[in-house]
């Protein structure tokens, strides 16, 4: 349970570092985006997560969500991560050699008041795991992130990791 939750926050730590480099504009020689496709294994249950756009058109002027890559900008800091729950379908899955691991990547915004909003799926696990990675974040709480010490609303990404032992 410690060693998960040590890797989440690693992962997350690399992610808003990541974050927190790169620039707002693409560059000229970048390739379009890939769009987001849902795992051919999603469940129904999956479908409830939003699958995220291609790209995030994200403004403080405009959504109210600063954009990457701003400037002066700290990221928002882990306070409670709870654990996903294995799905049973990805138990069922790993009996007939399936696995053992999978990773669903969400894509939510930290408020201003350091709760998880608007939640999608940057990358689709499926065997009912993107829902349970949607549920656990949704009780993620944070530090916000500020920038020039008042608190902003930010986008970040959490892989969440599935390992059946």
């Amino acid at each position: 349970m410690r060693k998960a939750r040590l890797a989440f926050y690693i992962i997350f730590l690399a992610a808003t570092a990541v974050w927190s480099q790169q620039t707002a504009a693409p560059k000229p020689d970048q390739a379009a985006p890939t769009p987001i496709v849902r795992n051919p294994h999603a469940t129904k249950e999956d479908l409830a997560v939003p699958l995220c756009p291609a790209t995030f058109d994200d403004s403080l002027e405009t959504d109210g969500i600063i954009a990457k890559g701003t400037k002066g900008v700290t990221p928002p800091k882990p306070k409670y991560m709870p654990e996903a729950r294995i799905s049973d379908e990805a138990l069922r899955a790993r009996k007939f050699g399936d696995g053992p691991s999978w990773e669903a990547e969400v894509t939510f915004v930290v408020d201003v008041n350091g709760k998880p909003r608007d939640l999608c799926l940057s990358h689709s696990a499926g065997y009912g795991l993107d829902l349970e990675a949607a549920k656990a974040i949704q009780q993620y709480k944070f530090s916000p992130a500020t920038k020039d010490g008042d608190p902003v609303s930010v986008r970040v990404s959490i892989k969440v990791d599935f390992r059946v032992q």
